[in-house]
């Protein structure tokens, strides 16, 4: 049985169940009216969640695939034993949840360890799997998703350290990965250019200019009084998968995972501002079609806990997949009834408006005016990125499918 925190105060516990994984709130939660609930998906309530209820929730705080086994390994358990993975790593997650196993909690002072160049090179290579697996476990850092990543703190753009036992990080560091070449590359570019074209996006770079590493300032993490001697505090968020109850490994719509309609219905009925973030949600497909990213999925959607209620959180995980021809044509959300980024019609994008409830006009004036800020902004972009971060082949072949798309959306959309 392991104990639940939520902005480093128990909440309720999780026991492993046959199946799975249950979850039941604490007495004292459900008396306490000014603590909210750990998830959408989990409105309080002095019964226990099943795992059919629960698991999903806690299963989408873990890595997923290579990256999950390479943890579990350093844990000294299997990739499949979900509730051992959430006891060893779990100390620090997504949002302000954490979890400790019985007779340990939070930590009342945050302690690290610095880090040299050749410290983060050690950490960050090929060779190098069993030194980030053991850091990993050595800060109890749990970050979802396939590419292997950790999370460290760095403040005032001083040195970076890494969290032990659950100390609050400020940022999330990805491991370039030979598979798909220029990766770091292709997502400061297509991150650069979404903040060129008005989404909301969180500060990227590059660690320096002997580690080639990507490095993402955390947006549930926010900077608080440094002279109370806590540098960071924890905003909680879920992505919809979590809001769903829908597991890692059906992120997909063509798995059986959500598509625009459901995530849209998430917005409309849990946005303190559905009016501004529908709209936002859009502008975001629009430019994952734009950029030519076809793994734009539910988990690439979440909200923020903020003091005036749930608001999307900046966009993440902008890249450009289309530039890797060995990848399967397949959209991770169909655009209308496309799922092939290549053969998206007008009638689709009509369709779009109509899942997410936006007004035609609305969509298309938006649409059009996304193409044609990405297409001016680009080459300036590239431009940044070759000086900041060094050349690159993936700038121009994203600029190169950037134009097809951007000509045939706009070719589409003011066609009489």
């Amino acid at each position: 049985m392991f104990s639940v925190h939520l902005y480093d105060a128990p909440v309720g516990m999780i026991e492993r169940s046959r199946g799975g994984i249950r979850f039941t709130y604490a007495d004292a939660v459900l008396e306490n009216e000014t603590i909210h609930a750990l998830s959408i998906s989990l409105p309080k309530r002095p019964e226990p969640y099943p795992n059919r209820q629960a698991g999903a929730f806690f299963r989408n705080l873990l890595p997923e695939q290579a990256y999950k086994r390479l943890v579990a390994a350093a844990a000294n358990t299997t990739p499949e034993n979900n509730f051992a993975l959430l006891g060893a790593i779990g100390g620090e997650c997504p949002g302000a949840v954490s979890i400790w196993p019985e007779g340990q909690h939070p930590p009342e002072v945050d302690y690290y360890q610095p880090l040299t160049d050749a410290d983060l090179l050690t950490l960050f290579t090929s060779s190098g799997s069993a030194a980030l697996g053991s850091a990993i476990t050595r800060g109890r850092l749990s970050l979802p998703g396939v590419q292997e990543k950790l999370a460290l703190m760095r403040q005032d753009d001083a040195a970076w350290k890494l969290p032990l036992n659950g100390a609050v990080t400020s940022h999330i560091l990805k491991q370039p990965t030979e598979q798909f070449p220029d990766l770091l590359e292709n997502e400061l570019f297509c991150m650069a250019l979404g903040q060129k074209a008005g989404l909301e996006v969180p500060s990227t770079g590059r660690v320096s200019e002997n580690v080639r590493v990507l490095w993402v300032e955390r947006f549930d993490r926010v900077t608080t009084d440094r002279s109370s001697g806590v540098p960071r505090r924890k905003l909680h968020q879920e992505d919809f998968c979590q809001v769903l109850r829908v597991e890692p490994d059906r992120k997909y719509e063509s798995d059986g995972g959500p598509g625009m309609r459901a995530c849209a219905e998430v917005i409309r009925e849990h946005s303190s501002l559905p009016a501004t973030d529908l709209p936002r949600m859009a502008r975001w497909a629009g430019f994952n079609y734009l950029i030519g990213n076809e793994d734009a999925h539910a988990k690439n959607l979440a909200f923020l806990y903020t003091e005036d209620g749930l608001r999307l959180t900046p966009h993440y995980d902008l890249v450009s997949t289309e530039v890797y021809p060995g990848l399967e044509r397949s959209l991770a959300m169909k655009i209308g009834r496309s799922w092939n980024i290549r053969s998206v019609q007008r009638s689709d994008w009509r369709l779009l408006a109509e899942r997410v409830s936006l007004p035609w006009s609305t969509v298309r004036s938006l649409l059009l005016e996304l193409a044609e800020c990405v297409t001016a902004e680009a080459s300036d972009v590239m431009k940044r990125c070759e000086e900041d971060f060094g050349m690159a082949n993936v700038y121009s072949m994203t600029a190169k499918v950037i134009d097809r798309h951007a000509v045939q959306l706009t070719r589409q959309l003011t066609a009489v």
